[in-house]
């Protein structure tokens, strides 16, 4: 095997990459940084898995840095000194978080609508406890995101699956499967949109049909839209589900968050947008009961200034995360049929269809860590349709992901 320290140095420290020359190309060294994605793999690997040391690509959030204009209102923030407690949403805070929603998807939302909170699973165990009972059930749209899984049943309800349809390119929903799972017992459906880890942004069609099926069997529907903003494929649009009419607004609540977009989950800051008072009220009631509702006084400060001033830097992101997805698809697609990257019009996440390499879940996770000396995320843990699959996170430098290809293909041409 070929010496590949030179480049591992340069993955691992401050410095620009060879690449595109956009700032997204500069790597930053995560490791002393307490990162959960570059500095804990003891707590969550074996010890053969972290001496193979696997680059990771897991846990979803980028290795960018924050826009300038976030770092700036940050230091001006840390600069005033004074960490006491914080007032609420002010004016111009609710006036960045609903400006954004109306300059990107064109969805006016009231600031009556606005409540604050940590972050978007701290909503969504919440919005568990406070709009069902122990032993109801949560429809769900597997294979998705880990917590909609443990959550929920960590509170002490029960799941029901409408699972997506495998097709030859991705998957697609099918309103018959859906409204087949609901039950009698069922009080919720939690809307992965854009759905993680597919990619597949919902069109207003499929998500008008899913909100009839919810309002008819009197089902209330929790929106996650934690990635609303990182579409790909600039054919398709995110609808938000509640701006689809006046029914489907009383019968939802909407979470949403610029942690994925600006890379600020240690902030601990999110919008959850709840139109009927009743439900505004009993899940502000079941936070208040859980936790003490005030959130980070710094992350109201980085938010306000991502969504006030953020969009250009945005824009930029995704016209790289474009370059990263189609470098990682088209070089593992064109170079071996036993993994296969699939189509994702959102994300900057790529969902891999590793079965025809013939192993099963626990195998093809252990052989990514220690052969192909990656560190993705296992796709069981988006539930059983996902045994097989592995999910990568592509919100890193161009450098990394050609590291990535590298290895992977390394590794599969030895199988």
């Amino acid at each position: 095997m070929a010496d590949d320290t030179p480049r591992l140095d340069r993955i691992r420290h401050n410095a620009p990459a060879s690449g595109t020359g956009s700032p997204f190309d500069t790597v930053v060294d995560r490791r002393n940084s307490n990162s959960m994605k570059w500095a804990r793999a003891h707590e969550f690997l074996t010890a053969d898995e972290v001496a193979a040391d696997p680059l990771p690509m897991w846990v979803a959030d980028t290795d960018f840095r924050a826009p300038e204009v976030v770092i700036d209102a940050l230091h001006r923030a840390v600069d005033h000194g004074v960490f006491g407690y914080p007032g609420g949403a002010t004016d111009s805070y609710l006036d960045a978080v609903t400006g954004w929603q109306a300059r990107r998807f064109g969805w006016e939302v009231p600031r009556e609508w606005v409540m604050q909170t940590a972050g978007i699973l701290t909503t969504l165990k919440t919005a568990v406890q406070a709009l069902s009972a122990p032993g109801d059930s949560v429809l769900i749209q597997p294979p998705v995101y880990a917590h909609f899984h443990e959550d929920v049943l960590l509170n002490g309800r029960h799941l029901t699956y409408a699972p997506l349809l495998r097709t030859e390119d991705g998957y697609r929903f099918d309103a018959r499967t859906f409204e087949a799972a609901i039950r009698p017992d069922t009080k919720l459906f939690i809307l992965s949109h854009p759905h993680n880890p597919t990619g597949n942004v919902w069109t207003e069609e499929e998500l008008r049909t899913m909100g009839e099926i919810c309002v008819r069997h009197g089902v209330l529907v929790v929106s996650d839209e934690i990635h609303q903003d990182l579409l790909l494929n600039p054919d398709r649009k995110h609808i938000p589900f509640a701006s689809l009419g006046p029914e489907f607004a009383r019968n939802s609540i909407t979470c949403t968050a610029p942690s994925k977009t600006f890379n600020l989950p240690g902030l601990q800051s999110a919008n959850v947008f709840v139109p009927d008072p009743r439900l505004r009220a009993e899940l502000a009631r079941q936070y208040d009961r859980n936790v003490f509702p005030l959130v980070n006084v710094l992350g109201m400060v980085a938010a306000e200034a991502a969504y006030a001033h953020g969009e250009p830097w945005l824009e930029d992101m995704l016209t790289y995360l474009r370059g990263n997805h189609a470098r990682f698809a088209d070089a593992v697609n064109s170079a071996t049929t036993k993994v296969r990257v699939l189509p994702a019009d959102s994300l900057y996440l790529a969902w891999m269809d590793c079965r025809g390499l013939g192993m099963d879940a626990e195998s093809l996770d252990k052989f990514m860590l220690t052969r192909a000396r990656l560190w993705l995320d296992k796709g069981q843990k988006f539930g059983i349709e996902g045994h097989g699959y592995m999910r990568v996170n592509l919100g890193c430098p161009r450098s990394t992901v050609d590291e990535a290809i590298g290895r992977l293909l390394a590794a599969v041409k030895d199988t």
